[in-house]
């Protein structure tokens, strides 16, 4: 199970982390390829910039465990309701009409090297924002992606 259900993964740019990632995945022998395409509002469900779309996600999942009446479905992951919702759209498109996924992944990835940085509002209080998080984008079908530029940016 991905983290978004099955598809084709690719990380918002950020090169920084595809170098850290190749780095420890790949013993070190890698290429990073970036890839330009379209991510249109009418077809992308941005859970990282879309407020109504992240509203419409805590509904669905509320829904779910109003109605199922239990609370197994409140400890569902994301890729579980996608992979659950995505069956329903299959003969119902109205249902999800979306074809990919866009979502922050706040992994801490300091186990490898830091990535995205924590960075304070004021000093009295603990909130804060994050610097150069780890935006994933779930294209459920490559076949529909309008593919603009594909190239080599960085080799090991």
């Amino acid at each position: 199970m991905q983290f978004l259900g099955t598809g084709y993964y690719f990380w918002d740019n950020n090169l920084e982390l595809a170098k850290v990632w190749g780095k420890h995945h790949y013993n070190g022998k890698y290429a990073v390829i970036e890839v330009d395409f379209d991510l249109k509002s009418d077809s992308c469900y941005d859970l990282v910039g879309n407020r109504s779309h992240q509203i419409d996600l805590a509904e669905r999942l509320n829904k779910l465990s109003v109605n199922s009446g239990s609370n197994k479905t409140k400890k569902w992951t994301l890729s579980q309701f996608f992979t659950f919702i995505r069956k329903f759209a299959v003969s119902n498109r109205d249902i999800f009409p979306y074809e990919m996924i866009r979502a922050i992944d706040l992994l801490n990835h300091k186990k490898y090297e830091k990535v995205h940085e924590l960075i304070l509002f004021t000093e009295d209080k603990d909130n804060y924002t994050v610097i150069n998080p780890k935006i994933v984008i779930c294209v459920f079908d490559k076949n529909r992606l309008n593919l603009q530029t594909k190239r080599i940016v960085f080799t090991s």
